[in-house]
């Protein structure tokens, strides 16, 4: 997998906003137009970070394999539950946020709380896993020959 393969659901974000921007600016009401530009701009970037984590929450899910920092994955069921976690968050901040837009909320609360427990697990099974992270590449990524 390529870096652009990666990374692209962080421009898949970005389009997707930029593609109901009017929509979105005809909600915000009055606003000076920069005003409603940049809350696009911040909300493209929330989308673009959510498509990201999505994919690396599928990843795990269903690769069962979760990335970690200097070049080891976590595998098996810790990045299994660890990506179900990650997706479980990402739909229900979604749900959350819909649903307080629409004033709906006790049930944005819900949702809301629900998404931070869920994040919260990510946590602990993410950190719980990271000492049995296998290196992606074993020795031959450090060889010199």
């Amino acid at each position: 997998m390529g870096r652009w393969t990666y990374y692209s659901p962080l421009l898949i974000g970005v389009i997707l906003v930029l593609l109901v921007n009017d929509t979105i600016r005809a909600g915000l009401g009055t606003m000076e137009p920069v005003q409603q530009w940049l809350r696009v701009a911040v909300l493209a970037v929330v989308v673009a970070v959510q498509c990201q984590v999505l994919m690396i929450g599928a990843q795990g899910a269903f690769a069962q394999v979760l990335p970690v920092p200097g070049g080891r994955s976590i595998r098996g069921t810790g990045a299994t539950a660890g990506g179900w976690l990650l997706i479980v968050w990402v739909v229900l901040s979604v749900v959350a946020a819909v649903l307080y837009s629409e004033s709906v909320t006790l049930a944005a609360y819900i949702c809301g709380g629900s998404a931070i427990a869920a994040l919260f697990g990510f946590g602990i099974v993410y950190f719980w896993s990271v000492p049995t992270a296998v290196a992606d590449f074993g020795t031959e990524r450090y060889r010199l020959d």
